[in-house]
């Protein structure tokens, strides 16, 4: 299982790369390059790059929307897109589990595509317009400014971020250690995180994800979801029985769940806690769903 440090030093490769995101926006933003390209493909500048970084990473996407007109409704489109850290789990489960071609990854990229814009129709816009037709100057960026409003702005995630990701992770790996006389235990199905797993196994039982291991896989994924998959190899002979539905509804749960605490962390950040909330549950409310009728089918059909 995880460790504490480990899941810290997922942490603290975010830090980094969100200083030159912040660089690089404010860079261009400054020289006025990126609304020249914008303008060059007729779209909207503020569309370009949250939509590419999603991919990458949400948090990068997420704070590369923060002044974006429509950042609310693009937020809720990047929170349902998978990420690169999502792509281990998906890799293990569809291919070492299940044994599917590629196209399987493809396909679950498309489905999220489409259900993410499904869902951005629903939000309300917001009465902010975007002008697609000024006229743009290009100027050399004034690297001094630059550097120090991308240092405000890092120090400032970096603070949020780093509380609370350090109490999440501590108080998980204290329980995934200790037992519930404070014994420290070697055997993690004897910890207090386990018999904690165990108390929420039936709200997961319609979707077939009521296994201890399963549960605290996607509990250390909304911490980091490179998290997830570490955990499900430590136990791979639980792997190996579970049943074709059941790895299949934890696909759809795992791409679809609420995002990890630095995404979570940014979305408050930009938009504030209602959309952080109203987002959290949204994915989790579609997560649920989904995964219900895909664990509901696939065991009727197998």
């Amino acid at each position: 299982m995880p460790s504490l440090w480990e899941i810290l030093g997922t942490l603290v490769e975010f830090i980094p790369q969100v200083f030159l995101l912040y660089l690089i926006l404010s860079a261009l933003e400054s020289s006025g390059l990126l609304a020249k390209l914008a303008q060059i493909l007729h779209v909207s500048v503020d569309n370009v790059l949250p939509i590419c970084l999603t991919f990458n990473c949400t948090t990068m996407a997420v704070c590369a929307a923060c002044n974006h007109p429509q950042r609310k409704r693009l937020v809720h489109f990047l929170s349902l897109i998978p990420c690169t850290a999502q792509l281990p789990m998906l890799t293990f489960l569809l291919f070492t589990v299940l044994g599917l071609p590629f196209f399987a990854i493809i396909a679950v990229y498309a489905i999220c595509i489409i259900l993410a814009v499904v869902v951005t129709k629903i939000v309300p816009k917001s009465s902010n317009s975007i002008n697609y037709n000024h006229e743009v100057k290009l100027t050399f960026p004034d690297w001094k400014k630059c550097c120090k409003l991308t240092l405000n702005q890092t120090l400032i995630f970096a603070k949020k971020i780093l509380l609370a990701f350090t109490v999440s992770a501590f108080v998980i790996v204290l329980l995934a250690r200790f037992s519930f006389n404070f014994k420290f235990v070697t055997n993690p199905e004897q910890s207090i995180l386990f018999a904690i797993c165990g108390v929420f196994a039936p709200l997961f039982a319609p979707i077939g994800l009521n296994h201890p291991v399963m549960i605290c896989a996607l509990l250390f994924g909304l911490i980091a979801k490179e998290s997830a998959v570490s955990v499900l190899l430590f136990f791979p002979t639980v792997m190996n029985t579970l049943s074709v539905p059941c790895v299949l509804s934890l696909v759809t749960f795992f791409v679809l769940y609420p995002k990890c605490l630095a995404a979570q962390t940014a979305i408050k950040q930009h938009c504030g806690n209602k959309i952080a909330l109203r987002t959290f549950l949204i994915n989790l409310l579609l997560a649920y769903i989904l995964s219900f009728v895909v664990y509901s089918v696939c065991d009727f059909i197998i």
